[in-house]
């Protein structure tokens, strides 16, 4: 949450003038970040203000926690027990009236040209996160991805800006899933060959493409028509990368497990955002729901305003 209102550069300079205060050395190396494309107030969670005049207050009671000068919600008996791993920044803030603008000022960390509902998905906005990370520290092992998200790409009227690699080019996009990690035969099919074709034909299909690719003036001016190349060598390099494919292999966890992370397509997307930062993916996001509005509570977002 604390990247929300931070541009890249500041983030940077924070960091660094944390860790020289301090002199505590970075430890993260891996980030999930979990969007959840709205959610119910901050009274009625983590900031009950139970000082305030009744017509401000949460109307729910207040628990004690793990973190001694933190209470929190009645019915959140469970995150209770963790509030010491948590930070609760009560200051974050944004102006934003529509739902794409303020989606995107989340998504990249700045602020949009407009605050306006029509905004478009233009290669001149600001890149995701893990772009920025795939841009500035990529995994070494170019079997690893460095971004992966899924499992949708959302959209308010139209694409959320922020979600993809933008001007940075088209080799720091994410790896997208678009599948459900919930579905009994959740599989990539992509990250695997089929029986008759083996990796050295596919290398020199690749081959082919390269000199095709380089008669193409397009890749003379567009930089990213010439991310493209780099994105296909990350792809050769997932095919042959065993360790990929178990990592998106969520039938390896233990079926109680499944259970306590909650059989639907976020509680599961979570379980394996896990995996992957275990296995070294550096920046995983996963999206709550495709779109803002709906009254599913399995799916769906959290703008209920236009039914009720």
């Amino acid at each position: 949450m604390g990247l929300l209102g931070m541009t890249m550069p500041k983030l940077l300079r924070a960091s660094e003038a944390t860790a020289a205060t301090l002199k505590i050395a970075p430890r993260a190396k891996s980030v999930i970040f979990l969007f959840q494309w709205g959610g119910p107030s901050q009274i009625d969670i983590l900031d009950m203000k139970p000082d305030a005049p009744k017509e401000y207050r949460s109307p729910h009671g207040q628990i004690r926690t793990s973190c001694p000068d933190i209470e929190i919600c009645e019915h959140l008996p469970r995150m209770a027990k963790h509030m010491d791993k948590c930070t609760v920044i009560r200051t974050l803030h944004h102006t934003m009236k529509n739902h794409n603008s303020a989606g995107y000022y989340a998504l990249s960390g700045h602020a949009p040209p407009s605050d306006d509902q029509r905004l478009r998905d233009l290669p001149d906005l600001y890149p995701a996160y893990g772009s920025v990370v795939s841009k500035l520290s990529p995994n070494k092992d170019k079997g690893m991805p460095t971004f992966v998200s899924y499992p949708h790409v959302i959209a308010d009227g139209s694409r959320t800006p922020g979600q993809h690699a933008s001007f940075l080019g088209k080799k720091f996009d994410p790896l997208f899933v678009p599948r459900d990690p919930n579905e009994a035969d959740f599989r990539l099919p992509e990250l695997s060959l089929p029986d008759n074709l083996t990796l050295n034909r596919v290398q020199a299909r690749r081959g082919l493409q390269q000199i095709i690719d380089a008669q193409s003036r397009m890749l003379e001016f567009s930089e990213q028509a010439r991310g493209l190349d780099e994105y296909y060598k990350n792809a050769m390099a997932m095919l042959n990368s065993p360790r990929v494919r178990e990592a998106f292999d969520i039938s390896k966890e233990p079926e109680w497990l499944r259970e306590r992370y909650g059989r639907s397509t976020y509680g599961q997307g979570c379980l394996l955002a896990r995996r992957l930062a275990e296995a070294g993916v550096k920046l995983t996001t996963c999206y709550f729901s495709r779109s803002i509005g709906g009254r599913s509570k399995t799916s769906g977002g959290w703008d209920t305003h236009g039914f009720d």
